[in-house]
């Protein structure tokens, strides 16, 4: 029995040993080869990165380009990586001496080419014992010009070399939110983190935090970093033998390409005309009339992305965030009055300036006098639709609303596409209101103040400027767009973001209603608020809006104005919003419209 116990035992322990074996042969046959789970690299490739200590040149994150394929994101710039001095001579023995006093000499020349102390370029050389970018003392990579290169590769110094770096923004501020930013990945539970030495680079963002970069993250996010390492010893020590060695992802696929509708030009333009006017707070967007496409999207305050804090939201984009629209919503409450017949063509409506009830009055003081709804519309009176208002129902203003794409976002988006269950071009995008739960349908003051786009109204200058487009559709909402496809890089095309409508579940206004709030908005400039226009390059319609607001208890106005041009054959839709003004200023909107108006004429790309 006993030796019957030792046989099993020894055939037991045999089995054990032939399947550690063959899953021994399996690994390094087979699986070394494989790319392991959660990583980007194969287990070869891994084992080979514990002993190497690198920084990142290229996070390998797709880039984003304007409808021209000019750049917004990506540049290649030039830097030095440092490499710890003392680790990489230790080896070379006393003998080489005189090879270190004329690389301390070197380096007395790189401190004097960067203009720092050599003691501060020493130190921070030394300050980390993996190999890292030159900061000089900043909050990222220094980055060398022309003149700086040439000079220090002529040094040829050990212990500190020159590297391309893909840097991600322009360092300018910029009113292009719609971008978004990037942010250092935070841990989330079960997630597989990669070996801790494969990247050693403070600077180098993680994932998209807001605007196309967060909402297209699975597909920017790319397939691995470029990286410049060294080969270290078992006690982590750089050895001096093995020079450096990049690697870099063996795809050509990867990094993808993001074309935008952006006009960069034009974003860029249109960014310092807001700066120039002294536009504070506010947005403009710039849609084009053929198909909705976003052609420049600013938004002030501007943001710069890559000093974001997350807690503050004024670097927020304000072109599509809800805002009381004032006057402009009187075209909803115009369109209403048209649908549902409550307005006779010839019928006067009497203005003295004043309303008498629920506090409302008329911008003009002492009144427009016998005005019928087309009047009342150029010149904006809040009488003449305080009176159309009553006849209407609520729910008919929240109807034409929604048919109008005001109240619901409108931005383009689709489900169960590219992977992803839902893929939006617009983070953020807040869909507006008309009026609160809170609010009695039948509360007539309530109605009344809706109705000129004060009290609980809310909408987004993306809904302001789609809405021109629609009513140039005969009544037919479109889904404005910010991305237009997305190709391989090698140039082949991946994915194309067709165009769509956002049609409404109550239908659309007529064509009839739509033609004649555009000849109205035409009636504006000739002959209403909006004559400073006519002497504006193009022939313009549109209309403007004054919103009443507070601002830390102060009474502040929102200014709009929305509209479109030329006349005769549309090109551009265009909002303005300027928020938090004081009401004793001129109308800012209507003259930085004028502006954009003008540039949008003179630009190459307008013809």
């Amino acid at each position: 029995m006993m030796w019957k116990r030792i046989a099993w035992i020894v055939v037991g322990l045999t089995l054990i040993f032939i399947v550690l074996i063959m899953r021994l042969v399996w690994i390094q046959v087979v699986q070394v080869n494989q790319v392991m789970p959660g990583m980007q690299r194969t287990m070869r490739e891994m084992s080979v990165l514990q002993r190497e200590r690198g920084v990142m040149l290229d996070s390998g994150r797709g880039q984003i380009t304007d409808i021209h394929g000019l750049p917004l994101t990506g540049k290649m710039e030039w830097g030095i990586v440092l490499f710890p001095q003392d680790r990489v001579l230790k080896k070379h023995g006393k003998e080489d001496y005189k090879k270190k006093r004329e690389n301390d000499a070197n380096f007395n020349k790189l401190a004097s080419i960067l203009h720092i102390p050599v003691n501060q370029l020493i130190e921070e050389r030394e300050k980390e014992k993996t190999p890292h970018f030159l900061t000089g003392g900043g909050s990222g990579p220094s980055l060398l010009n022309d003149d700086q290169l040439v000079r220090i590769r002529d040094l040829h110094l050990e212990g500190a070399e020159v590297y391309p770096l893909m840097t991600r923004y322009s360092p300018r501020a910029s009113g292009s939110q719609w971008l978004g930013y990037l942010s250092e990945q935070q841990e989330q539970p079960g997630m597989i983190i990669r070996h801790q030495d494969e990247v050693r680079q403070p600077f180098a963002m993680k994932f998209g935090a807001a605007g196309l970069e967060r909402t297209l993250e699975p597909l920017l996010r790319g397939v691995g970093p470029t990286l410049v390492t060294r080969m270290v010893s078992g006690d982590g020590q750089i050895i001096p033998e093995i020079g450096p060695r990049v690697i870099a992802p063996a795809n050509s696929h990867y990094p993808l390409n993001v074309e935008t509708t952006i006009d960069a030009r034009l974003q860029q333009g249109i960014e310092e005309l807001t700066e120039s006017s002294g536009m504070e707070e506010g947005a403009v967007v710039v849609l084009d009339t053929a198909n909705a496409d976003v052609r420049a999207m600013v938004s002030r305050p501007f943001y710069q992305p890559q000093h974001v804090d997350p807690q503050q939201t004024s670097w927020g984009n304000r072109a599509v965030q809800g805002a009381v629209p004032g006057s402009i919503f009187k075209i909803v409450t115009a369109a209403a009055a048209l649908e549902y017949g409550v307005v006779s063509r010839n019928e006067k409506f009497h203005c003295e300036g004043t309303y008498g009830k629920y506090g409302l009055s008329c911008w003009k003081n002492h009144g427009h006098g016998e005005l019928n709804l087309e009047e009342g519309f150029a010149e904006s009176c809040n009488i003449v639709f305080a009176e159309t208002a009553r006849r209407l129902r609520l729910e008919q203003l929240e109807q034409t609303a929604d048919r109008l794409g005001l109240a619901r976002s409108v931005g383009w988006q689709a489900q169960q596409f590219a992977g992803m269950p839902v893929l939006k071009h617009f983070d953020h995008e807040e869909p507006g209101r008309i009026r609160t739960a809170a609010v009695n349908t039948n509360d007539e003051g309530a109605k009344i103040q809706t109705a000129i786009g004060q009290r609980d109204v809310r909408v987004t200058p993306l809904q302001a400027a789609n809405l021109i487009v629609t009513l140039l559709h005969e009544g037919r909402v479109s889904a404005p767009r910010l991305v237009q496809r997305i190709r391989y890089a090698d140039g082949d095309t991946m994915l194309e973001m067709p165009l769509h409508n956002s049609p409404s579940s109550l239908g659309q206004i007529s064509p009839s209603t739509a033609h004649q709030l555009l000849n109205w908005m035409t009636a504006v400039v000739r002959e209403g608020t909006g004559k400073s226009l006519q002497q504006a390059t193009w022939h313009m319609a549109g209309k403007s809006g004054t919103a009443q607001v507070l601002q830390k208890g102060k009474p502040k106005n929102h200014q709009w104005f929305v509209g479109y041009g030329p006349v005769e054959e549309p090109r551009y839709a265009v909002a303005v919003l300027v928020q938090n003004v004081s009401p004793d200023r001129t109308h800012q909107a209507t003259a930085l419209f004028r502006k954009v108006m003008d540039y949008l004429a003179a630009s190459p790309h307008s013809l």
